[in-house]
């Protein structure tokens, strides 16, 4: 994860790298975390996967706050 955000700040000249995550899949928001993005909003039952409603939670990444 982070070698793919170097490559965005550094060659792709990006300022920002956002993403969205499954609210109940713990293990990649910590990685997420891991690296220096933080929650930025949640789309509440936006995800529906095997009759259920998901909320996906949006986060983000400015250049200078990777880890």
């Amino acid at each position: 994860m982070r070698t793919a955000c170097r490559y965005g700040f550094e060659r792709m000249r990006l300022h920002r790298i956002s993403l969205t995550v499954v609210a109940g899949n713990h293990a990649a928001r910590r990685v997420y975390e891991k690296v220096g993005f933080v929650e930025e909003g949640r789309l509440r039952e936006s995800f529906r996967r095997d009759g259920r409603w998901y909320d996906k939670v949006v986060m983000g990444l400015l250049e200078g706050e990777l880890r």
